[in-house]
């Protein structure tokens, strides 16, 4: 079973801290805390891709094999 708990205080500001944005204001940190949970879920519920090697750019090519109109 997952964790739907809300994340501590804490944890939200070391998050924060990582991604370069720890000096939001107390409320937002709140807001972030209370929608942490809705976001996890909804990443649990994205399919994941199989392989690796099934992108795109794996998989699309031009059929001239130029990469652009210039050929670059």
């Amino acid at each position: 079973m997952t964790d739907t708990s809300a994340p501590t205080r804490q944890e939200i500001e070391r998050w924060a801290r990582r991604h370069g944005i720890e000096k939001l204001h107390p409320e937002h940190l709140d807001r972030m805390s209370e929608l942490a949970v809705y976001v996890a879920d909804l990443g649990r519920s994205l399919r994941r891709v199989a392989s690796k090697d099934d992108r795109p750019a794996a998989i699309f090519r031009p059929l001239d094999g130029r990469h652009g109109q210039d050929g670059h």
